[in-house]
């Protein structure tokens, strides 16, 4: 049976007007645990108007970053999603299970390779990890995004992608589709 620990959130940081990134410390003597793997989620739980609710959510920080970094959009109704979004502070402490998952992308700083992500959306923040990994690890590889989002107001990490657009430039290539705005 996989246990719960208690995560301290030590950053909240507003990405979009609809979503927050979230970091998180583990215990000390539970480091090991929460070393991960990019494309790995985090299953968190906390009450909620004295009901436990659990969601998990997609790690954005690469193994490289450092941190644990998941992101929550707040979707109409969703109650986990509403207190991450308008309620949780820094310092709060939520309950969370190890990384899980095998939606996962191991680098090999021997090849060459070339990758293409498609995401929409919060399904950025799997991928976000996974080309954050590959751009550090994989030296001679690229990595093409096309990433549809509505507006450009709902980027999310719009200044994170750009950020790696500009260190990576002849290996990171990064095409927007928004589907409710003009474009020229």
């Amino acid at each position: 049976m996989t246990r719960f620990y208690p995560l301290e959130v030590t950053e909240i940081r507003r990405e979009t007007a609809d979503s927050v990134s979230i970091r998180f410390q583990a215990p000390a003597d539970a480091a090991a645990d929460f070393a991960f793997r990019p494309g790995q989620y985090l299953t968190l739980e906390h009450e909620i108007d004295g009901e436990a609710v659990r969601r998990s959510y997609s790690l954005c920080a690469a193994p490289e970053d450092g941190e644990l970094r998941v992101a929550v959009k707040e979707v109409p109704k969703g109650r986990f999603s509403t207190f991450a979004n308008r309620t949780l502070k820094v310092g709060d402490v939520l309950q969370g299970m190890p990384p899980q998952g095998r939606f996962v992308l191991e680098a090999d700083a021997a090849v060459k390779r070339s990758f293409v992500g498609m995401a929409a959306g919060s399904g950025i923040t799997p991928i976000l990890s996974q080309i954050r990994h590959i751009l550090f690890q994989e030296p001679q590889s690229s990595f093409t995004l096309f990433y549809v989002n509505k507006t450009s107001a709902s980027i999310m990490f719009k200044e994170a992608l750009q950020d790696l657009k500009d260190e990576f430039l002849e290996r990171f290539r990064l095409f927007h589709l928004l589907t409710r705005e003009p474009v020229d």
